[in-house]
């Protein structure tokens, strides 16, 4: 199965301003990054007078969550020193082929929303990837006394709260 991880973007200082931004006085005590498994998919999706667009997309193999993605940046091989995958829960698990399906499902819904009436289908796999591991940060904080969990995404920044 090919693998390919992906470059992150939000480093640890980031990922610590983006916590205090929003919660002036939290304290982070660690950083740590994780590699979650996503299956990866490139797809030609025709888009209105004719054209044809290119679209990447992500399925998250422990939720079955399908995202479009932007194009994916290889990590440099020295960054993959310290590569922590999160571990699988074992309990929602799709397969590669589950993936495909709804990575497919996702795109003609959207290119449907997009071209109404003028949708004639045709999304076509251009290329897939068994493996995308994308980089998360895991931080440790407190704020008023209080600890907190809370993973911040490596591409984006974006964040939540995972435990308390």
């Amino acid at each position: 199965m090919n693998e390919l991880v992906l470059r992150t973007i939000v480093d640890a200082q980031y990922a610590e301003s983006i916590l205090q931004a929003k919660a002036p006085g939290m304290k982070v005590i660690s950083a740590t990054q994780r590699h979650h498994p996503f299956a990866g998919f490139v797809f030609d999706v025709p888009q209105l007078a004719g054209r044809v667009g290119r679209t990447h997309t992500l399925v998250d193999y422990f939720s079955g969550k399908a995202f479009i993605s932007g194009p994916w940046q290889a990590a440099d091989p020295s960054d993959s020193i310290g590569f922590k995958p999160v571990l699988d829960p074992q309990w929602n698990t799709i397969d590669f082929d589950s993936a495909r399906q709804k990575a497919k499902a996702l795109l003609a819904t959207a290119a449907l929303r997009r071209a109404r009436l003028a949708w004639k289908g045709g999304v076509r796999e251009q290329r897939s990837v068994g493996k995308v591991w994308k980089p998360n940060w895991v931080l440790e904080a407190q704020l008023d006394g209080k600890s907190y969990r809370i993973m911040v995404d490596g591409l984006n920044g974006g964040y939540f709260f995972i435990g308390s």
